[in-house]
């Protein structure tokens, strides 16, 4: 990665640049910090006491899932791909984000859970949650690891930070008011960082779409090279290696969409935390509204640098190609004083925002789905410090991660679709079949998972045991992975016993728990 980003001019920031900096850092910092002191209570740290606003857990919803990984990895993916990417939020958001929120947000908030976890171990057993909490947590320090390694490829263009310097301070900036503050100091930090997030991707957009001669120069410039046939294509050819229409109908569309909605804990948690059922509905639409300017923003930038870069960057397919090398030179050349500060600024949100959500998130399976299993007893306090702490501990394992990250994967946004699968299908099919019908048992539940988590273990290790000849598109394992859980899950528990009725009330979405019957 650093032999390409050296070869880029590196601008001198301005005064007016470090400014603008330093004033977000200071004005996330401090909101931060001043909504930390209503923290006195386990429920207060992980679900902020269910005192959040719609229209904040809705803005925190967007960056939970758009943030520095995105930012760097789409434009690196959109430059190889072309349109296609856009499909990740037009197929892979609007129909899902609609079903979370008439369907299976309300019914988590009216459960009273902390986790997906605790639910699946609810409806199933403790061995499925368990498991489901591991595989999760598991994909969240992943996860860290991409979004610092986003983060140094921008720091090291920017400022010239070496690889471990950018990773500390951003886990050290991070970590502060996440430790403190928990889930109503992301959430509030987030709606800030949502606003300079959009106006920055628009700067990037608006000034490089000019600079290539508008869409239509951009257009005709990407069209005359010779490997760049599918870039103006949303619907690729069956035989395509990465995104075939097929594997993005069935694996985007049918699973990994909707698993990612509706079960990822980091999306989910701030819903938990609002302050009704109507609260949660609504956020989860004014994300939808809001995620509609994405797809252009996130994906155009690399089309853009395919225009104007394309003898600098290279070819995908040439050696020692890197991908997340797009944005940083992006951002370096076309960028004047002012609006690079502007830029800095919503890549600093989006780093903040990712990490802020996924360690609060994994801190919250961790205390709630592991350790109160096994100390039940202890005062709300400890939790509290367990949480806090744990918070510090994925930081420092997704700094160690990335490392990996950095040198095995082309794109930090590949990466991060690659650990998401490891687990998506089997997480979907446990939730379809338990809350649809009370005939999904315990032990089909658990099985399912199981070979269901296996074939993908399987199918991504193919290509290491056989040759990169034989590496199947993550979207494919996604799908596969969920037609094995749903089909094991379906035979195993033919052949075992359900739960009773009264066992799975408030469980399955046709069996009222006794609350809502006293209503009727």
């Amino acid at each position: 990665m650093d032999s390409l980003l050296q070869q880029i001019h590196r601008p001198t920031l301005q005064t007016i640049d470090i400014i603008l900096i330093v004033t977000y850092l200071m004005l996330v910092t401090a909101a931060g910090l001043w909504f930390s002191r209503g923290v006195r209570s386990s429920k207060d740290f992980f679900l902020a006491g269910r005192s959040l606003p719609w229209w904040a857990v809705g803005m925190s919803l967007v960056v939970s899932d758009i943030g520095a990984k995105d930012m760097v990895g789409l434009a690196g993916d959109a430059y190889r791909y072309g349109i296609v990417m856009m499909n990740f939020d037009f197929i892979g958001c609007a129909f899902p984000v609609l079903v979370a929120a008439f369907l299976f947000m309300p019914f988590f908030w009216m459960a009273g859970v902390f986790t997906i976890p605790e639910y699946l171990g609810r409806r199933y057993n403790v061995y499925v949650r368990m498991i489901f909490a591991l595989l999760w947590t598991m994909f969240m320090v992943g996860t860290l690891g991409t979004i610092f390694v986003s983060a140094a490829a921008m720091f090291n263009e920017l400022l010239g930070w070496s690889f471990w310097f950018s990773v500390g301070v951003t886990a050290v900036m991070v970590g502060i008011y996440t430790t403190l503050g928990g889930l109503k100091a992301v959430v509030v930090t987030d709606a800030i960082s949502c606003i300079v997030l959009i106006v920055g991707a628009s700067l990037i957009c608006i000034i490089g779409v000019v600079k290539a001669g508008g869409f239509t120069g951009m257009h005709e410039t990407i069209s005359q090279m010779d490997w760049t046939e599918n870039h103006f294509r949303m619907v690729l050819p069956t035989d395509h290696s990465a995104y075939s229409w097929p594997s993005v109908l069935l694996g985007l569309g049918f699973v990994m969409g909707p698993a990612y909605w509706i079960g990822n804990q980091a999306i989910v948690q701030r819903t938990l935390g609002t302050k009704s059922q109507a609260h949660a509905r609504a956020s989860y639409l004014f994300c939808a509204t809001l995620k509609l300017l994405f797809p252009v923003l996130l994906v155009v930038p690399g089309l853009i640098g395919l225009a104007l870069f394309h003898e600098d960057l290279g070819r995908p397919d040439a050696s020692g190609f890197d991908g997340n090398a797009v944005m940083p030179m992006l951002v370096s050349r076309l960028l004047p004083t002012g609006v690079l500060g502007i830029v800095m600024g919503a890549f600093l949100a989006g780093i903040l925002s990712n990490l802020d959500s996924y360690v609060n998130s994994a801190s919250t399976m961790v205390v709630n789905d592991f350790y109160r299993l096994f100390n039940p007893s202890r005062s709300d306090h400890h939790y509290l410090s367990v949480g806090r702490w744990l918070v510090v501990g994925f930081l420092a394992g997704g700094a160690a991660l990335s490392y990996v990250v950095a040198n095995h994967f082309t794109s930090v946004f590949e990466a991060f679709q690659v650990f998401l699968t490891l687990f998506q299908g089997p997480l979907l099919a446990l939730l379809l079949l338990g809350m649809l019908t009370r005939r999904a048992t315990a032990w089909g539940g658990f099985w399912g998972m199981t070979l269901g988590v296996c074939l993908t273990s399987c199918l991504h290790g193919a290509q290491f045991v056989l040759g990169e000849e034989y590496k199947i598109s993550f979207l494919w394992v996604a799908w596969w992975s969920f037609v094995m859980a749903v089909t094991v899950t379906i035979v195993v528990s033919a052949f075992t016993k359900p739960y009773d009725r009264e066992r799975l009330r408030g469980l399955v979405c046709w069996i009222p728990a006794e609350e809502e019957m006293s209503h009727e």
